[in-house]
C-alpha cells in the first residue's frame, strides 16, 4: 500500500510538472523555464567565484574563473534569446566595472539575431494595423532584411501607392511581450543576489536598463521620435538653404 501511494504521488507530481511545462511553453513562451535556467547558471557562477577566486591563487587561475563565468553567461543569453540578448549587451559595455573577458565574450551578442517566420509574425502585424496584411500591403517580403533581439524588419510596398515605393516595416517578435515580466524579474533578482554575494552595487544600473528596455519596446514612442527627428531635420535644412 505504501509503495502504491509513492507511485501515485510520483505520477501526480510528474503530471503536474508536465502540465506546468506545457503551459509555460505555449502560454508564456517558456519564460518560467528560461528563468529557472538563468537562476541555476547565476548560482553556479557565484559558487565558482566564492570557491576559486582567492588571493592565494595565481593570476592565470583567477583569469580562468572570469573566463568560465563569461562563457556561461554568454551561453545563457544566446540560448534564452529575446531580452537576454539586451541584458548581455548591457553587460558587455560595462568595461570599467568588469574584467575585459566579459566584454570580449559578450561582444558576439551584437551580431544579427535569428529571425522569426512570417506566419508567426502575421498576427502581430495584423493586430497592430487592425486589418489583414493583404489589405494594407501590395507586397510584403516573407524574409526579414534585418533581425535583432526584440524585433525584425521586412521590406514592403503599400497598397494603393502609385509610386510603389518600398517601406521598412519593423515588427516586434511575438514572444517578447509574454516574456518581459519574467525576464525583468529575473534581471532584478539576479542583480540583487550578486550585489549581496559580492558587495558590488548593481541595482542602480538595473533600474536604468529596465527603463531603457521598456522604451525600446514602445514602438509608438519610437515612431513619434522618428517623426520629430524628421521635422527637426527639415527645419534645419530649410535654415541652411535660406542662409546659403
Amino acid at each position: 500500500m505504501h509503495r502504491r501511494r509513492v507511485w501515485q504521488t510520483c505520477a501526480a507530481a510528474a503530471a503536474m510538472a508536465g502540465a506546468g511545462y506545457t503551459y509555460d511553453r505555449t502560454a508564456q513562451a517558456s519564460a518560467a523555464w528560461r528563468t529557472l535556467r538563468t537562476f541555476i547558471d547565476v548560482l553556479v557562477i557565484c559558487a565558482d567565484y566564492k570557491v576559486n577566486f582567492r588571493a592565494s591563487n595565481d593570476a592565470p587561475a583567477l583569469d580562468r574563473v572570469h573566463e568560465r563565468a563569461a562563457a556561461r553567461l554568454l551561453r545563457r543569453c544566446q540560448e534564452n534569446g529575446g531580452l537576454y540578448i539586451k541584458f548581455g549587451q548591457s553587460i558587455a559595455v560595462q568595461s570599467a566595472l568588469l574584467p575585459p573577458v566579459f566584454r570580449s565574450q559578450l561582444q558576439g551578442l551584437y551580431d544579427s539575431a535569428p529571425s522569426v517566420e512570417l506566419e508567426s509574425l502575421r498576427p502581430v502585424v495584423e493586430r497592430s494595423l487592425g486589418a489583414p496584411l493583404d489589405s494594407v500591403f501590395a507586397e510584403f517580403s516573407p524574409r526579414a532584411v534585418a533581425s535583432a533581439s526584440v524585433a525584425q524588419v521586412h521590406r514592403a510596398r503599400l497598397l494603393g501607392d502609385p509610386e510603389g515605393c518600398w517601406v521598412a516595416v519593423k515588427v516586434q517578435k511575438p514572444e517578447i511581450k509574454r516574456q518581459i515580466t519574467w525576464d525583468l524579474f529575473t534581471l532584478r533578482t539576479c542583480a540583487r543576489l550578486m550585489e549581496r554575494a559580492f558587495e558590488i552595487p548593481l541595482m542602480w544600473s538595473v533600474a536604468e536598463v529596465e527603463q531603457r528596455l521598456r522604451e525600446e519596446l514602445d514602438f509608438l514612442r519610437e515612431a513619434h521620435n522618428a517623426e520629430r527627428a524628421h521635422a527637426d531635420l527639415e527645419r534645419l535644412a530649410d535654415g541652411w538653404l535660406r542662409a546659403s
